[in-house]
């Protein structure tokens, strides 16, 4: 039972034993009590305060202690928060520090690979220059052979020449007409083979006239294809004349006559 259960036992005990004393003298306030009784429940309520006072100061102890603990719970919650909190922030830190590290290796593979890339079309463009220098060597090599070795060669560093004028004059946006070769106005020479026509008894005109026939290169472009039309000409009726003629004696033998079959 608690103190405060015996307090409150101890006083409804008082309140009967003055309730069943008898009166002082027919007195309605005063009444007889026995004194021992009065003291014992006197005695009793003395010690349920003390009781109560006891279970005061251990309720406000216990109270403390609670509050302490309580106290001390919130605490340890706080740093055990701020100890999560500070290893989520540091897996965050090291998260990105990984990730920034990938990009930095993504970018340098892909530099590199760039790179190589480069490098293989600058060595395949070493090997396609080299393998031109090669041809153009042979080129040369071969062009001195020829007899006009050095007129060639000279034609054609004139015409590398020219088409450099040309690329510069391109940058600086100069579009000044282009400079004519040497070799433009080279026409050919006509020459008549004098055996050819002897052997296939063709009359030849005079060598006066065979001489005074002007180059291609002095006729114009009318002249020049009037000349090559009569020529063709020409040519075409003596064949003409030559293919009845051989026909006459080989009537009869088809057409492997033609060919000069017997």
């Amino acid at each position: 039972m608690s103190a405060a259960d015996r307090t409150e036992k101890v006083l409804r005990d008082i309140h009967v034993l003055f309730s069943k004393a008898e009166p002082y003298n027919g007195s309605k306030r005063d009444v007889i009590v026995n004194k021992n009784e009065m003291m014992d429940l006197l005695k009793e309520l003395n010690a349920c305060m003390y009781d109560m006072i006891d279970e005061h100061e251990l309720s406000q102890t216990k109270k403390d202690k609670a509050n302490r603990e309580m106290q001390k719970q919130g605490d340890d919650i706080i740093f055990a928060a701020s100890r999560k909190a500070e290893d989520i922030y540091a897996a965050s830190i090291m998260y990105t520090d990984n990730a920034l590290n990938d990009i930095q290796q993504i970018i340098e593979d892909a530099g590199d690979a760039i790179a190589k890339i480069y490098e293989d079309a600058k060595d395949k463009m070493a090997s396609e220059k080299q393998t031109i220098k090669s041809n153009q060597s042979e080129l040369k090599s071969q062009l001195g052979d020829l007899i006009d070795t050095q007129k060639y060669l000279h034609l054609i560093e004139e015409e590398n020449h020219r088409l450099r004028l040309e690329r510069e004059k391109g940058e600086k946006g100069d579009f000044a007409p282009k400079d004519t070769p040497s070799y433009a106005n080279v026409q050919p020479e006509i020459r008549i083979n004098k055996d050819y026509f002897i052997q296939n008894g063709i009359p030849l005109e005079d060598e006066e006239e065979t001489t005074g026939v002007p180059t291609q290169g002095e006729l114009t472009e009318k002249e020049a294809a009037a000349l090559s039309e009569d020529l063709d000409k020409e040519y075409f009726a003596w064949k003409e004349s030559d293919q009845e003629e051989e026909k006459k004696p080989e009537e009869g033998k088809g057409i492997f006559s033609l060919f000069g079959r017997k």
